[in-house]
């Protein structure tokens, strides 16, 4: 997964990701700088377009070399979440083989200058245009958007929980508001032991805001059993005396 990028303070134009395991393009924080991305040899099969197009923007050179992309419904992504591409490179990903790919593209990506290192020709784009409007193309278009039901429906059985794999720490940073934090950090200034803080800790990784009646219902079971010791030892001392 892409992590950590707030680090680099949006000071880079390009950014390799290249001989990674990014498995899906996503999670981008705000990088207005950035214009080229390097992604080559990665295992990537699928791309947040909304991610994209929200916090990078001015992308122009996607390298996707050695890929898994195998959708045509992804070129739908890229062209949604780049709006300013000129350089796109798929070679080496399975979607290259399917009938109609480059016409498809370039039709979906008017911007493009060179796709798959060939410069695109205006022969080319009158002939997207013409496939795109034909019988044929609607076809296509149709078969595609099918595609993109199966393949949410996929993404979708694949997601995990808010939080899972996350620490507290990582997950408190992405998952909660700033009232949310402020309230958290109360919670845990206030906690009366260990156990509470940790318990606290394990609603923050799981992404979910720590329920106050949970925590104060384990801490009076705690504090109850606590005071009813206490209750028996001094009947204990009456009886004595």
């Amino acid at each position: 997964a892409i992590e950590h990028l707030g680090a680099t303070r949006d000071l880079f134009d390009t950014i390799d990701f290249c001989d990674n395991r990014i498995v899906r393009l996503e999670n981008f924080p705000r990088l207005l700088r950035l214009s080229s991305l390097l992604l080559s040899g990665n295992s990537i099969e699928s791309i947040d377009a909304k991610n994209l197009f929200k916090n990078v923007p001015n992308i122009t050179n996607l390298v996707l070399t050695n890929n898994r992309i195998g959708g045509l419904h992804e070129i739908g992504h890229i062209a949604d979440s780049c709006k300013k591409l000129e350089f796109l490179t798929l070679t080496g990903n399975p979607v290259t083989r399917r009938q109609h790919y480059r016409l498809y593209t370039l039709n979906k990506i008017p911007t493009l200058k060179v796709l798959d290192f060939v410069k695109v020709k205006q022969s080319e784009r009158d002939k997207a245009k013409r496939l795109a409007m034909s019988a044929a193309g609607a076809a296509l278009e149709g078969d595609i958007q099918i595609e993109a039901r199966q393949d949410a429906v996929k993404l979708k059985s694949k997601t995990f929980n808010p939080g899972e794999g996350k620490s507290a720490k990582e997950s408190f940073v992405v998952s909660f508001s700033k009232e949310q934090k402020l309230k958290i950090k109360e919670m845990i200034a206030s906690a009366t032991s260990p156990d509470e803080i940790e318990r606290i800790e394990e609603f923050v990784k799981r992404g979910e805001f720590p329920v106050a009646a949970e925590i104060s219902r384990k801490r009076v079971a705690e504090g109850g059993t606590n005071g009813t010791n206490v209750q028996a030892n001094g009947e204990n001392k009456r009886s004595r005396t």
